[in-house]
């Protein structure tokens, strides 16, 4: 089963995604440290020495990579995955996508505690912060909603989440 958590930064992709994988005892994979590996560098230094046009076409490259060669897998896309290069339809079509769908007001307090890792987002704070996540979401909701399935990540348990796939699949 190949599934792809989406949703905003600071949904919980990357620490559900771990923790489904175990649960589902599959490998876990995170795209956006895919992408550093492969290029020897951090993401934020990726977009600023190359800028995001380099970074979206790199990314929906990799995607399909890690696609071709596995058979299963949970995969933590970056926020903007979805949006880009066809990413999203290529992943209905690939497997099983679901939306980490987490209240902007969880997602500020969650991304204030290291926004220098998340380059869209450094030097905002406080209401800069909330407005920023809402432009966003508003802006993503027409790819995040093609999810196959959708589960607010602040109201779930893993073994709720994994069993909700696992009837899914």
């Amino acid at each position: 089963m190949k599934i792809f958590l989406i949703g905003f930064m600071g949904s919980g992709k990357t620490t559900l995604g771990k923790l489904l994988a175990d649960e589902l005892k599959t490998s876990f994979i995170d795209l956006d440290e895919r992408i550093e590996q492969d290029q020897g560098m951090s993401v934020s230094r990726i977009f600023g020495e190359k800028g995001e046009d380099f970074f979206r076409e790199l990314e929906a490259s990799v995607l399909r990579k890690i696609v071709s060669g596995k058979t299963d897998f949970v995969l933590a896309c970056g926020g903007g995955t979805p949006c880009f290069h066809q990413n999203m339809a290529y992943m209905n079509g690939q497997g099983i996508t679901v939306w980490l769908d987490t209240p902007r007001e969880i997602l500020a307090e969650r991304l204030l505690s290291a926004p220098d890792q998340r380059p869209l987002i450094s030097g905002l704070s406080g209401e800069q912060l909330i407005s920023f996540i809402s432009e966003r979401l508003e802006q993503r909701a027409q790819w995040y909603g093609q999810a196959r399935l959708v589960i607010d990540s602040s109201n779930f348990t893993i073994k709720e989440i994994s069993r909700k796939l696992k009837a899914y699949a």
